[in-house]
This record gives C-alpha cells, structure tokens and sequence, in this order.
C-alpha cells in the first residue's frame, strides 16, 4: 500500500491535507537524519514534534522497518504505520520501546483505523504525548522530552563548536572586554536560529551562504537579524562561526520550546560560573513547560473581552510562561482570525521583561519560531521592570510570573525580590484581572511578606493555591503557585488547593502525567485574613487538627521551655575532656535520633566551660550580638531529664519535627528547643512521643512552612489528657526503644512507633475513620500509593454538551447549584475537574456532562450580550437542534 494511500486514508480521522508535511527530515544526531514519507500535525502551521501525531513510511524489506521503527521516536510521533508489501503496520512508539499494535492486510486497514478512531485523533495522541491522557492501545509520554533532549544536545553541541571560534576569533582584537564576548555569544546564537528558521521556511532549499541567508532574514525579521549586531565586528566573525558549524543539520523538527530547553543547557555546559551567580545570588530557576502550560490553563481569559487579554510577565526568562500564555490566547481566537491578522494580535497582547540581556534574546527567538512565517513585533525587553513605570493604559489585565527568590537581609528585617515584583503586579494589574505567580513557599508565613500577604487577602479573590516540593525547581526550594483575581471580595468564597508531595515518585508521575498528591476546596481566604500577620496556611486534614487544638493544655503550658545557648560559629574554647566544673555541650544536630541520643551524637559531644563563657558574654556580643548563654535558665539546662526538639526542618516533606529524652544534663547548642514538663501528668517521655508522632508532625508541617521550626509554633501544640494507663504503656515502650538501641537492633522499631502513633490517637479521641486519613495521609508523602489511571474514553464516548451559570455555592455539603440550558437548575457534587474560578456565583461555564458529573469545565467566551440575551440564545439554538 502506498504512503500516499495511507495518507488520504487518515483523513476520516480529521487529519486534512494542510496537517501533513511530504518528505519530512528529522535529525538523530549531529551527522545522520531520517526522512520519513509523510508526518501528520495535530496543527496545520506549526509542524515539529511538539505537535506530530503520526509518521507513515513505505518500506521494501525487514531492515528498512527496523531502521524506521527504531527512529521514530525523534519525531515523537506514538504512532507508526508502516506498509510494507501488501501488509500494514501499526506501531506504539514510546521513548524506550517500540511495540507492533496490529498488522493487516492492506485492503482491511481502514476498518481498523474506523474501529479505533478514537485513539487516532490528533487532538488525543497530544494529549497522551502530554501525559495529560491514558489511551488505551498507546503508551506515549516522554515522547517530547526525548526528542527535546536528543534535538538539545544536537544544538549544544553546535553553540559549543561557534562560541569557542568566535570567542577565539575576537580575542585578536583590541580593546575587547566581556560586554564583546556577550555579543559573540548573541551573534552566534542568532546564526544557529537563522539555520533553524532556514530549515523549516524553506524545506525543500539548500543552506545558502550565510551572509545570503542573513540578508534575507534581516529583511523579514529585521527586528531579529540586523547587520548592526550581527556585523559589529565585521564579516569575518560571522563567517568564522558558520564554518564551525555543521550546516548539513535538519532542524525542521525542532519546536518552539526548545530554545528555552537549549537556553537551559548552554548555560550550565559554557558558562557554570553565570549560571551559579545568576541562580544563586538573585533566585532565578525557569519555569518547567508543564507547570507554565497548567498555570495558562487555569487563567480563566476567556471571561476578559478580546482585546483585554494583555499578558505581562516581568521576570520572563526564556519565556516559557509567556509561550504558554500565547498558546492559551491563539486557541482562543483561532478561529475567528487568519494567520497575519491573529499574528498582530498577539504581538499586542504579550508583553516581557527580564534582566538577563541573553534570556530575553533567547524568549524572542522562541516567539519568532512559535509564529513563524511572521514572527516580528514581539515586546518583549532586556531591562529591570521594578525600575519601569507602567501606565495606566498600559497596565495589563493578566500577569504571569515566576519571580527570582533572592532574599536580602538587613540589620531587623529580611525582604524578598519576589514580594518587590509582588507589589509591582498587585499595583499595576487592572481591577478584574487575574494573576499567576510562583512564589517561593515561605511567602506564605514569612514576617518579610507579612504587608504583601494582607494586601493580597484584602483586594484580590484568590481561586486556587498550588503547593509544589523541593524537586520541581532546580533550586530544590519549595514554591507554591497563586491563582487569584484583582477583587474586593467580602463573603468567604471556596479556594481549590492542590498539593504535590516531596518524594521522587509523586514528582516523577507530575512531570508525565499531571497528577497532583491532594486535590480540595475550602473556605480559606477568610481566615487566613483573620490570622495573626495573615499567615497562610493550609492541609487536606484540617478539621483533624482543629479537633485536636480544642485541647485545653498546650506544650508551652505544660512545660519550662527554652531554646539552647547560642555561641558564635567562631567561638572555640572546647574541650574533649570533661574538666571539672565544664559542662557537655552538643554542638549542633548532626546524628540526631529519635526517642533517645544517638552514639554517634555521644561520640560528638564537647565540653564547654560555662561560667568561663557567661563571663565573656558582654564581650562576644560585641562582635556576635545573636550571643546567648541564657544563664537564668541555666536549670533546665542541668535538668536530670528533658527533651531536646531538633528544630530544622525540609520544607516539603511531613516529617517536620522530632525530639529525644536527654538524661546526661547536656548543653544543647541553639539547634535544639528545650523542654521540661512541669506537669506531673505528664512526662517527658510523653512528650517526646506526641512530638515525634505523625498526628503532631503534620499538624507542625501545616503550622510551619519553614527550614526552622519557630518556638511560638511548638508550645502551641496540643497536649491530650493522657489516661495512667496510656503514660505507663509509653513509658514501656520506651524502655523497649533503649534496649533496642543499646543492642543496635533496630527491627522492630517501626512496630513500636506505629504503637506509639496510635496512642497518641487514642489520647485525643480520634476515630477510626481520621486516623485512617492520616495514615493515609503519611503514605502519600511517602510515595506509598497507587496511580490512578485517567482513562477518559468511555466518559467522552457518552457525553453531554452543556453551557450554564453556577447560581449559588454550599460548602458545607460540598456541592454547587448550577442552571444548564441543557438539563435546568441541579445540585452538582465538588470534584477534582472543577477549577477555581467555577466556584463563585455567577460564572457562566460549558462543559461535557455524564453521571451527574462535569469535566471539561470551561468558562464561557466573554460576550457584549446580557445574562437574558445569552439565555435566549442558546434556548432558541437547543429548540431548533430538538426541532430537528
């Protein structure tokens, strides 16, 4: 069967003429490329392997098969048919494997591709490529990011083999600084994008000389390739860099995005010692495509009037959010403008900024080969938007952003660079726009944030709050994501909160499918207003924790507490030997152990010569003014038993806090929090097991975001009235801990904590059902669960089409009243599918309706007709189709 048969064939599956490119190359590695017969996009224009859903090729004999089958996958298209003879193929081409679906005979295959037409549609197999989509037949997630990887190293690669001609080149000129060698990295930059705007423009060409090719470009893309840059230093630096290259490359395939991804990678390849300066003094880590691409989606731009839809992002890198955002806003006028006139319209409606001259360059770049043929105008620029005034008419109705996280501290107080481009954003959005931002996590309880974040509670509605773990970034700083609208809001509105754990699995299955740990609603914001400083904080089981806190005793009243002595890191007048009066003194928390010291930790200890060192406080402070030898409470110090609480912590991870009984009369340094019950109910082995129990360390996890436990937060945890009974069986298992330890036997430790655990629970009357929750709770962010499979096709097989308003929310029974054309007014139960914005009253939304459940939600297009005119439109439109 002919390629070209099987090409006509596809067009039942919606796959026109326009979707397909003849002949069409991409490359394996630096010196070989496969051509495959016909590709088919799921996009008529933008033809690279962020959108190739299937390749066809005709072959003669099993080798040839081989040789395509095993290629295919950097085209990262999941399907392959092949025709060989008078048989076809259907191949699943995964990044790792090739799996033969079926193979027919040439004259029944259509009745296959009929039967499974689902599976084929372009708009599925992006979504599989996604991971956003489980297809039943095809496995086809990472199929991008290896052809990323592979296209990436290809063009790192060739940037390594200019810049070093380049740089070599320039260096026999005079007067030649780093500002020179930044445009040598620039010029070579735009040579290598000529090459690839080269290979997709004119498919059937050959590379033409570069100072032809230049010339040509300059005059379409004149804002890009002008002779003033690329000509500084004359002729002779260009075309040193073009011989370097190796222009027989094919980058026909390459997609938009990658620049950001070759962005990535040169500068960690050729320039560590930037990349280091600018990740580590001013916080900047770029935004994964995945995480820009669901930020995009859950904008709701479609309740803004077209021409309102004026995207900023002032921190922009190499654009990855504004390419999202660009996306999101040509889907929606796709169909209402053509190419040139969509083209002006978006270089209208986006706007960046981003201090790193090179990033910038490299998010224009990214743009142009996103719209290509046109690809002028774009706004995007190379400066400081903090120091940019923007006008009123200017201001935009949608910002996105990913701002640096550098913290500055001063003599009192501490600021973040993120909260500086916080304010900007709060100040300059226009009231009803919506706002997308990363923060990092400490933004939500940090005193550094305190005015952005009441600023924040009191004029915006915020819609949904994302937690993302160390691991996402590659900063490993736990970061959350805002979703709010610039409005005054005075009733207490529902907030969709999602949750991503810190463990390789949960951050694994993210990245390729799009799955998040914990997905619910609450009433947060009015609470969060209420709070003291207005910290936000947040948990999945939060009505565990405020059972619990209806305790009457807290940790702080039912011990002396006080946090260990503070010496400066140079202060070194310690000793191994234990002198006569000198005390021992654990320097930091290395080697700490629960329940009981560690022997490693014993092994550590220094003695300190304490009333040497009270003496010498006024002087110490001199030079260390955080100097503390608390000698008033040099008692609990010396106390026969206390319990030292390590208070360090990950951000991100459940296990936030813990302690062990100290019985040597140890100088903890300031790593440690003191305690000492003062209760004779209460003992310290009491205490050291509630600290140390699952209940109160997500119950602290929720209380505290923070690398350092605060001591506000420890006394205030609860304390349950223990029965005698459950003190004596915690005692006991104690004593079964220390045998353990002295024995070095640790195999039936977890058995005992998990006993422990339950005690705990049963001191403060949980039920079966809540300590299951948190059970459940302490095996998500352990990675302990089961992936839920989203296979959607028997839902999209039996769907309604539905548009209509929400009318009121009731949370306390987790449901939504809505009013649909469709079906009339009904109760639709909270679910995981519906977005933030849906859960207000009044938002006007279509969807796809089965059982009682909505997916698909999208709000519906802004309209200049009122709530009557839009109700008697779509009644007369569902009249009419009955009629028919």
């Amino acid at each position: 069967m002919r390629s070209v048969n099987i090409r006509n064939m596809l067009s039942v599956l919606g796959y026109t003429r326009e979707h397909f490119s003849e002949n069409y190359h991409v490359q394996i590695d630096g010196t070989s490329a496969v051509c495959f017969d016909y590709v088919a996009f799921s996009d008529r224009y933008m033809k690279d392997v962020s959108t190739s859903c299937i390749a066809i090729q005709e072959v003669n004999n099993e080798q040839e098969q081989d040789y395509y089958v095993r290629n295919a996958r950097y085209m990262a298209t999941p399907v392959l048919i092949i025709s060989n003879n008078s048989k076809v193929q259907v191949w699943n081409i995964a990044p790792n494997k090739q799996t033969l679906v079926t193979e027919e005979d040439e004259k029944v295959i259509h009745l296959y591709f009929e039967k499974n037409r689902f599976e084929f549609m372009s708009e599925n197999l992006i979504e599989a490529k996604m991971g956003i989509r489980q297809i039943t037949i095809f496995e086809a997630a990472g199929l991008i990011n290896f052809s990323r990887n592979v296209t990436c190293k290809i063009l790192s690669d060739e940037f390594t083999k200019g810049l070093v001609e380049g740089k070599a080149y320039i260096r026999n000129k005079k007067n030649i600084n780093n500002h020179d060698m930044n445009n040598v990295t620039s010029i070579t930059m735009h040579i290598i994008s000529a090459l690839i705007i080269n290979s997709k423009i004119n498919t059937k060409q050959d590379v033409p000389d570069v100072f032809e090719l230049l010339s040509n470009l300059s005059n379409t893309y004149k804002e890009y390739f002008n002779d003033s840059l690329m000509f500084k230093y004359g002729k002779g630096l260009v075309k040193k860099i073009y011989e370097s290259l190796n222009i027989s490359i094919n980058y026909q395939s390459v997609d938009h995005e990658l620049l950001g991804y070759f962005y990535e990678s040169t500068l960690l390849q050729l320039n560590e010692k930037k990349a280091n300066s600018l990740r580590k003094e001013f916080g900047i880590y770029y935004t994964p495509k995945v995480l820009s691409q669901e930020i995009a989606n859950h904008i709701p731009l479609e309740n803004l009037p077209i021409y309102n839809r004026t995207v900023l992002d002032g921190t922009c890198g190499s654009g990855s959010l504004l390419l999202s955002a660009c996306k999101r806003l040509e889907n929606l006028v796709y169909y209402e403008m053509g190419g040139i006139e969509r083209h002006d319209y978006l270089t209208k409606m986006i706007t960046g900024y981003d201090l790193d001259k090179f990033a910038s360059e490299v998010a224009r770049l990214s743009l142009l080969l996103y719209s290509l043929p046109y690809g002028n105008r774009w706004n995007i620029n190379a400066g400081d938007l903090l120091k940019h005034k923007i006008s009123d008419e200017n201001a935009p109705f949608i910002i996105i952003g990913n701002p640096p996280y550098e913290e500055k501290r001063g003599d009192s107080v501490k600021s973040q660079k993120a909260t500086s481009f916080l304010d900007k954003y709060m100040d300059c959005l226009q009231e009803g726009g919506y706002l997308g931002i990363i923060l990092p996590e400490s933004f939500l309880q940090n005193d550094s944030s305190e005015i952005q974040r009441k600023r924040l509670l009191e004029d915006f509605d915020i819609l949904e709050l994302w937690s993302l773990p160390g691991g996402v970034f590659e900063n490993n700083c736990a970061t959350i994501v805002i979703i709010a609208q610039k409005r005054v809001v005075s009733e207490n509105l529902v907030t969709k909160i999602k949750i991503l754990t810190r463990n390789t699995k949960s951050i694994k299955r993210y990245f390729k499918s799009q799955q998040w740990d914990f997905i619910y609603f609450d009433n947060l914001q009015s609470k969060w207003k209420a709070n003291s400083k207005n910290k936000m904080n947040f948990s999945p089981i939060d009505d565990i924790f405020e059972k619990i806190k209806k305790c009457e005793l807290t940790l702080g009243d039912a011990t002396d507490n006080i946090m260990g002595i503070m010496l400066p890191s140079y202060y070194d007048k310690f000793s191994r030997m234990n002198f006569d009066g000198w005390v021992p003194y654990i320097v930091n928390a290395d080697n700490f152990q629960k329940y009981y010291m560690s022997e490693k930790m014993e092994d550590d200890i220094q003695y300190l010569n304490y009333e040497m060192a009270v003496k010498e406080e006024p002087e110490l402070k001199k030079s260390y003014r955080g100097t503390r030898l608390r000698s008033s409470s040099r008692k609990f110090y010396n106390a026969d038993s206390k319990v030292l609480i390590k208070m360090s912590s990950t951000p991100g991870t459940v296990e936030c806090i813990s302690a062990f009984v100290d019985n040597r009369k140890c100088y903890p340094s300031h790593s440690f929090f003191v305690m000492c019950s003062k209760d004779t109910t209460i003992t310290n082995e009491n205490i050291c097991a509630l600290i140390n129990s699952k209940l109160i360390n997500a119950y602290v996890r929720k209380e505290c975001v923070k690398r350092t436990l605060t001591t506000g937060v420890v006394r205030n945890i609860p304390v349950p009235d223990f029965s005698k009974a459950q003190t004596q069986e915690i005692s006991s298992l104690f004593e079964e801990i220390k045998k353990l330890y002295n024995t070095a036997s640790f195999d039936s430790l977890h058995e005992i904590e998990n006993k422990l655990n339950y005690l705990i629970y049963r001191a403060f009357h949980l039920t079966d059902d809540e300590i299951k929750r948190i059970e459940d709770y302490y095996n998500i962010y352990q990675g302990k669960f089961v992936d839920k499979v989203k296979t959607e096709q028997s839902m999209v097989q039996k769907f309604l089409n539905v548009s209509g308003e929400v009318i009121n929310i009731n949370f306390a029974n987790r449901v939504c009243g809505v009013d649909m054309v469709e079906t009339g007014e009904m109760d639709i139960v909270f679910d995981d599918n519906m977005p933030g914005w849906f859960l207000r009253e009044g938002a006007k939304f279509s969807a796809k309706f089965s059982n009682n459940v909505l997916y698909d939600i999208k709000p519906l297009v802004y309209s200049y007709l009122d709530d009557q005119d839009i109700i008697s439109f779509f009644s007369n439109e569902l009249s009419e189709t009955k009629g028919e």
